[in-house]
């Protein structure tokens, strides 16, 4: 396995390049989708303290937004009011993560606690897990593994989500681990305590905040 060193090196570039600016924007814009209801450009900027013009021109050149037919936000770089494999509860509220490594850092972005439910591809078991902003409280099965890929060159941009967040899956255990890396020999099997330590490390560096 890669260290987390090299792992967050080459995931960086899949990501859009953030200024000083336009972090302000992800925090509150992860907040106000995690409460379950679309977000308007106008909506962010209030809560930002920015002029709507500012936002609409920042967000227009980000990848890794999903927009509805009325212009609202509707997915965020992992996050999505929309279904997909993974699950998430948080309060009350469902929303879903677009791969299983944004299932173990979104409650981070969210600051909030989430109950995750996916499926193992190798045996189609249930995976469910307690996620904390600090890290996995509880998982079932237990010894449930993260399968990542890295993309290549081409998996930036706007082929952000086919590229990476496709084949990351959560693994049931061991075995099955074992037996998707030889069927997908490309895959990182990291236990998910290393996916959000990673997760932590990605996101850290995103948004300039530096490691202690």
């Amino acid at each position: 396995m890669a260290q987390t060193g090299e792992l967050t090196t080459a995931l960086l570039p899949t990501f859009p390049d953030l200024g000083p600016a336009d972090r302000r924007l992800v925090g509150p814009l992860f907040v106000l989708l995690g409460q379950g209801r679309p977000v308007s450009p106008e909506a962010l900027a209030r809560a930002v303290g920015m002029p709507a013009a500012d936002v609409r021109r920042r967000l227009a050149a980000w990848w890794g937004i999903r927009y509805d037919g009325d212009g609202l936000i509707i997915g965020f770089l992992g996050l999505d009011l929309f279904a997909t494999r993974h699950q998430l509860r948080v309060g009350q509220r469902d929303v879903f993560a677009w791969s299983a490594w944004d299932a173990l850092c979104l409650p981070a972005l969210l600051g909030e606690e989430a109950a995750v439910a996916s499926l193992c591809p190798a045996t189609g078991d249930d995976v469910r897990l307690a996620v904390a902003p600090a890290g996995v409280l509880d998982a079932e099965p237990e010894d449930a593994r993260l399968a990542l890929e890295v993309p290549g060159p081409a998996g930036g941009g706007t082929g952000f989500r086919q590229a990476f967040c496709r084949d990351v899956r959560f693994l049931a255990d061991r075995e099955a681990a074992a037996e998707w890396q030889r069927a997908h020999p490309a895959v990182q099997i990291l236990s998910l305590e290393q996916g959000h330590r990673l997760g932590q490390r990605v996101w850290r560096a995103l948004l300039g905040m530096v490691e202690g």
